[in-house]
């Protein structure tokens, strides 16, 4: 397998935001898109075209096979989370109208209590591969430049989350090294974003 890890650049934002899509499933289409799967996806697209967001393509590495783009790894340090969160509000009105805005903000609000990453801890915040490209190793050399990325910038810890019930997902991470260190379940309240809670998991560098 010819596999090549570069930065991601501006010019990926329409495969990127369709990769970025995957690793939401129905949960992103509700909170990111509204209940919209072609108004999430122009959300990730637009955030991924600019910086200052946990979107952007500057936290963001691209895998290519044969020159095609088969994966991507979006992560950055749990300490900018909340600072990258709320840049995503800088063009929230635009792509959601005033009425759509208002609705995000609430969605958010409802999760804000649910915390990916701490400061000391280097936050995996989506790694996708496309379908086509699976079983091929490529989730796991994304795996690895995201220990190596928190290794150079001093940091001992690497989290994600994962979707209760994405069992293929939790045995790639399993076998890199990771384990389930919390449960994040969501309430009645939360029916309507179709997931029943994520795990957090985390791997000791």
């Amino acid at each position: 397998m010819s596999l090549f890890l570069r930065p991601a650049r501006v010019n990926d934002s329409v495969i990127a935001a369709a990769l970025l899509a995957e690793t939401t499933g129905e949960f992103g289409v509700e909170v990111l898109g509204l209940g919209r799967a072609e108004l999430q996806f122009r959300a990730l697209q637009r955030w991924f075209e600019e910086k200052g967001n946990r979107f952007s393509f500057e936290f963001s590495t691209i895998a290519e096979r044969y020159g095609m783009v088969s994966g991507l790894l979006l992560a950055f340090p749990g300490g900018r989370l909340d600072k990258l969160t709320l840049g995503c509000g800088k063009r929230i009105f635009d792509i959601y109208s005033f009425s759509g805005g208002l609705r995000m903000m609430w969605l958010n609000k409802t999760l804000a209590s649910f915390r990916e990453a701490e400061k000391d801890e280097y936050l995996i915040a989506h790694l996708a591969v496309d379908e086509r490209s699976r079983w091929l190793g490529i989730g796991k050399a994304l795996l690895e430049k995201a220990a190596q990325d928190a290794s150079e910038q001093n940091f001992k810890k690497l989290v994600l989350d994962v979707e209760i019930g994405n069992d293929k997902a939790i045995a790639l991470y399993r076998k890199a090294g990771f384990e389930k260190v919390d449960t994040i379940l969501f309430n009645k309240k939360h029916v309507r974003m179709y997931s029943p809670g994520m795990y957090k998991m985390l791997k000791n560098l």
